[in-house]
């Protein structure tokens, strides 16, 4: 018999396209869609940078660049950027040596106020006036240097190197000195001899005047100004204890009867009458030589605590010995730490009170010799170790009567 072949299937080209179409449609059905992270990405928008600005009081403000950080407030999540960048070399900044908590001086020389860094570097001349200068005073921002000019308090800025009026007291007939308490937010104000404790805040300060003004301004009657008893004393300079609750002034009193000079230490913390006098010296506590012929205290410092730096006053307008004083043990002894030499000048504390500079000059020279400007740690006054002066030009301070009156700013 004959093997028969097996049946063959014939299909028509329409029935396998249609067989084909649904073959497609089975696995799309079962394929999911793929996902994929979007990549698009809002961007945090940083806010405008705000400039600094000034807590001096002044009748126009002057805008200056700041010394901080700008601060971008982001509230988004930061985008880690994953392209390659171009590594910069990093910028070197110069050193500056921070000596007692202090990273920069101000003095005057020939009527003008100078800075430096305390290694004498970056020397710049803030003023250009020639006008007569005293009791300089870093603003609370640490950006200006505050001082006064015939009957005017005025603040220069020392990053814009421009200059504006505080207040000026055109009704009196001296203005001698002016200082601000630690916080900023009192000043006491010499003005026509009399001592007014007042805010530093607000514009009351720049419409002064008088001291009728002042009086208008105080918080504490018995203040502005200072009376003892209802008796009138004659303050030339005040310093500050670095908790804001004391005084130290330097007044006029009678001893033997003779006016003398002398420093009173009174709390103000009361506001009470009469106002408590703490210490006051030289008086009973030492005796300096020199006194009884000029019974004159130069100028003074404080470190805020128990401690003061005074100089006699013996020739060219103000130099003399250097005396230190301590509140707690009641004593005080002549330092002279340059070789036991005379004579000093505008003594002032660091501001973590550990060190202590000063202006000297030689008085075995010549009359018209130039000072220089030291500054030593205070525990070694007396150990006879040389130090040297701050890096000046030569001859920088050669007028024989000079009064730098130098300033430390505080790093804080």
């Amino acid at each position: 018999m004959r093997k028969r072949n097996p049946p063959t299937i014939k299909l028509s080209r329409a029935t396998l396209t249609v067989a084909l179409f649904l073959i497609l449609i089975e696995v799309g059905c079962n394929l999911q869609p793929e996902s994929h992270p979007s990549t698009e990405i809002d961007q945090p928008t940083p806010s405008p940078t705000v400039p600094p600005t000034s807590t001096v009081p002044v009748r126009t403000s002057t805008q200056h660049p700041s010394q901080t950080p700008t601060v971008i407030h982001n509230t988004q999540t930061p985008i880690p950027n994953t392209l390659p960048t171009q590594t910069e070399e990093p910028t070197s900044q110069p050193f500056v040596p921070i000596i007692g908590g202090a990273d920069k001086i101000a003095f005057i020389n020939q009527n003008e106020i100078w800075m430096a860094n305390l290694d004498g570097q970056e020397l710049t001349q803030l003023s250009d006036d020639s006008l007569p200068k005293s009791s300089l005073q870093w603003s609370p921002d640490n950006m200006g240097v505050i001082y006064i000019a015939d009957l005017c308090l005025y603040v220069v800025d020392i990053y814009a190197i421009q200059t504006s009026i505080i207040s000026c007291f055109d009704q009196a007939q001296r203005f001698e000195s002016f200082r601000l308490s630690p916080d900023g937010k009192q000043a006491a104000i010499s003005l026509d001899g009399q001592l007014y404790v007042v805010p530093f805040e607000g514009e009351e300060l720049n419409q002064a005047r008088s001291g009728e003004d002042l009086i208008g301004m105080a918080d504490c009657k018995i203040l502005a100004p200072y009376k003892h008893r209802d008796s009138m004393v004659t303050v030339s300079k005040a310093r500050w204890s670095a908790d804001g609750t004391q005084l130290a002034i330097l007044r006029q009193a009678y001893e033997d009867d003779r006016q003398v000079e002398l420093i009173q230490l009174i709390d103000i913390t009361g506001c009470t009458t009469p106002i408590p006098r703490l210490d006051e010296f030289p008086a009973t506590r030492f005796e300096m030589e020199g006194y009884d012929r000029h019974p004159i205290i130069q100028d003074f410092a404080w470190n805020g605590a128990d401690l003061f730096a005074l100089t006699s006053y013996k020739r060219n307008d103000g130099f003399g010995d250097l005396w230190i004083y301590s509140t707690n043990l009641h004593r005080g002894f002549e330092s002279n730490p340059i070789e036991g030499k005379c004579c000093y000048r505008d003594p002032v504390f660091s501001p973590d009170g550990k060190y202590l500079a000063f202006i000297f000059q030689d008085a075995a020279m010549a009359s018209n010799n130039p000072a220089v400007l030291y500054s030593m740690p205070y525990a070694a006054l007396e150990s006879g170790l040389a130090y040297a002066p701050m890096p000046l030009p030569a001859d920088f301070f050669s007028e024989s009567r000079t009064k730098p009156q130098p300033i430390l700013r505080s790093t804080r």
